[in-house]
């Protein structure tokens, strides 16, 4: 019961990037992998609550499917459609093209090869406030929440402090953040996985 828990605490995080300040996501994400769901749970709601972010319906099941509290579950907003993301996406970011990407360069030789992974992508977020985010997209057979958690750590030990790391199932169905984000990115590297798309 605990993983079908996890699943779907690993799916609504996705679902909120780009929703969810960085901050938040990445802090909610470690709790995930780190095996906090119950505090999760009780954390998350609040979160959409305080920021007014709303849910769409499968969103709402979701979030009761982690345990979280009924009255504060159906206190979140209600959405018809996940809303288009905020952001511009491109594939590099101006700086890192005239310095190299170390950053990216550990991640490609840290990945490279790895059992149970596919494509590692990168893509460049950028918000209205001019502020730059690095989004490290990876697809993975299993235990998509716990490498979230490991990358987050990586990325924050390089000196990103509110690390972008989606990972994805093959079959997941990009959300409209991802979808944007997967357009333009670039690849780092494979990992051992066979994960042929059609």
């Amino acid at each position: 019961m605990r993983d079908n828990a996890e699943l779907n605490a690993h799916e609504l995080l996705l679902r909120l990037a780009g929703r969810l300040s960085d901050a938040q996501l990445w802090r909610f994400r470690d709790w995930l992998a780190s095996g906090a769901l119950p505090v999760l749970g009780r954390a998350l709601p609040r979160a959409l609550l305080h920021d007014r972010v709303g849910l769409t319906a499968d969103e709402h099941a979701l979030l009761r499917g982690i345990g979280a509290d009924p009255a504060l579950t159906s206190s979140v907003l209600g959405l018809a459609a996940v809303p288009d993301p905020a952001f511009t996406f491109v594939g590099e970011a101006a700086d890192q093209a005239a310095s190299g990407d170390p950053v990216g360069v550990v991640l490609g030789a840290t990945l490279r090869g790895r059992e149970g992974l596919g494509e590692v992508r990168c893509a460049w977020r950028h918000a209205a406030d001019g502020r730059v985010h690095r989004v490290v997209l990876v697809t993975a057979v299993s235990d998509q929440h716990r490498l979230t958690g490991e990358l987050q750590r990586m990325l924050r030990a390089l000196g990103e402090h509110e690390p972008c790391v989606e990972v994805v199932a093959p079959d997941f169905e990009l959300p409209p953040y991802h979808r944007a984000a997967v357009d333009v990115s670039e690849l780092l590297c494979f990992g051992a996985a066979d994960l042929a798309t059609a």
